[in-house]
């Protein structure tokens, strides 16, 4: 199963890789083209559609990994697909009605362009909502080559469109939303026809034994997702009302870059990891279980934990290549996303195991402690230290999250963390923070240089030092070996 996770990582690469470096380098076009305050702007619509798709469609997308293996084995795929389509229908109108109501009364409390934006942005919500449910099925059923090729075109297509209405049409930061919102609706048709085929939806009613199971186990996930989204996005919010959209926009700039790359390591392993994962519970079992979550979790200690300090000292140059002067000063908060994010992805190894057990009324108790704890420190620190204390207090929820988290899955299943691999890894990533700091930060006048050299040093000392404390082994030098040539191929 290691190797087919390998398999599936190379797959997977270019779903997350081409659009983190497209989303992170729109972010310099953007804060060139548009104020902070606009931007600030953009950024809260792009939070709102989040939340609104994390309460619609994300917890059914959940429940779709969770179960397609299940009913696929039972031969009730039918039965599945319809109960998942129904609730899904309910769930975005539901959705949008209620959010259109928001607007409509808020009309009078928000400013004019956050109003306009924000009504642009339930159309993106709905079209997204559908796009990412039925991305979840190619994801359960292990189609990566179209998940990947979708997923590249909706970033890739929402931002060129967007950047075409912007420079050519003279679209305000509005174009983005348009973008994002007509890329969408192009592809949507033919991704349903992959997905759903010619399967029919008479089965599977909104009151079937199906839709309570799916509801009972996602349904508590919409609880997670609101507190994974108070966690990552409120600060925003809070942010953008005691110290208004400046703050929010240079914040934003900063988080959104560190963030995205971090991420997108802890996603991209996910998204090979989760499906290969329920597989071995159901047919292999216990063991088989704990000796792949050891695995994985090394593999992702192996790139995160460099990669979190690499970006924490390399933050300079990496604000200042990406991102307009106007925003510079929010350099201050990379290190602490970074790590925030980081925390993340050691998070998921552990919430597995409550997964396997379809615990998730304790994934949302944990979740809802740790955003309460979050959105509490924001109203009581943001009013006087601003963006530091966002940034900060996002590092404290997301280190009590892993603490409960470790906790509540040991009642349920002990698995060995790779402790002793995490000792050489810090070992290696504090010497290849110590030579590549002064590279990165001072060598010469020019950031672009200084940033190049300090990756390439960073990684070539990094690599060393694993070879020297010996925790890269030959095996796994041929699958990296492997794998860039994979990935050469891809390209």
């Amino acid at each position: 199963m290691i190797k087919e996770l390998f398999k599936d990582v190379v797959k997977y690469l270019p779903s997350y890789i081409i659009p983190a470096i497209v989303g992170i380098s729109t972010i310099p076009i953007i804060t060139r083209l548009f104020s902070p305050v606009d931007y600030g702007n953009y950024v809260l619509v792009l939070t709102s559609v989040s939340i609104l798709s994390t309460i619609s469609t994300v917890w059914i997308g959940a429940a779709i990994i969770r179960f397609f293996p299940a009913y696929r084995l039972n031969n009730r795929l039918g039965e599945f697909y319809g109960a998942i389509v129904k609730l899904a229908f309910v769930s975005v109108v539901g959705i949008s009605v209620i959010f259109m109501s928001i607007i409509f009364f808020a009309k009078g409390h928000i400013s004019a362009s956050l109003h306009f934006l924000m009504r642009v942005g339930l159309l993106v919500f709905i079209v997204s909502s559908w796009s990412t449910l039925l991305l979840a099925f190619l994801r359960a059923k292990r189609q990566v080559g179209w998940y990947t090729s979708f997923t590249i075109y909706h970033k890739v297509a929402g931002v060129g469109f967007g950047v075409v209405l912007i420079i050519i049409f003279h679209y305000g930061i509005e174009g983005l939303l348009w973008g994002a919102f007509f890329s969408a609706v192009m592809v949507l048709p033919l991704l349903w026809k992959i997905v759903m085929k010619k399967l029919s939806f008479k089965e599977g009613t909104l009151h079937s034994p199906i839709s309570i199971q799916i509801t009972k186990y996602g349904f508590p996930l919409v609880a997670v997702n609101i507190a994974s989204w108070a966690l990552s996005f409120s600060d925003r919010y809070v942010l953008g009302f005691f110290r208004g959209s400046q703050e929010v926009g240079i914040y934003s700039a900063s988080y959104a870059i560190s963030e995205r790359t971090i991420l997108a390591i802890v996603y991209l392993l996910a998204m090979a990891w989760e499906p290969i994962a329920f597989d071995i519970w159901e047919n292999q079992g216990v063991e088989a279980s704990r000796e792949f979550l050891r695995k994985v979790t090394r593999y992702y200690l192996l790139i995160g934990l460099p990669a979190a300090v690499g970006l924490s000292i390399l933050a300079k140059p990496v604000i200042g290549v990406l991102a307009a002067p106007a925003y510079f000063q929010g350099y201050v908060t990379v290190p602490i996303v970074a790590f925030s994010a980081f925390l993340i992805g050691i998070e998921r190894s552990f919430g597995r195991v409550l997964n396997y057990y379809k615990k998730t009324n304790l994934t949302m108790h944990y979740n809802l402690i740790g955003a309460g704890t979050n959105l509490g420190l924001n109203f009581l620190l943001i009013p006087k230290y601003g963006y530091m204390a966002a940034a900060t207090t996002t590092l404290v929820a997301c280190a009590a999250n892993l603490a409960m988290v470790i906790a509540m899955s040991r009642q349920f299943l002990v698995w060995q963390f790779p402790f002793k691999s995490l000792g050489k890894i810090a070992v290696a990533s504090a010497v290849m923070s110590i030579i590549a700091y002064p590279l990165g930060n001072s060598l010469t006048a020019s950031n672009v240089m200084n940033l190049i050299v300090g990756i390439c040093t960073g990684a070539v000392v990094y690599s060393v030092m694993l070879l020297l404390l010996r925790e890269l082994r030959p095996e796994e030098i041929r699958e990296a070996r492997s794998l860039a040539f994979r990935i050469l191929k891809l390209r």
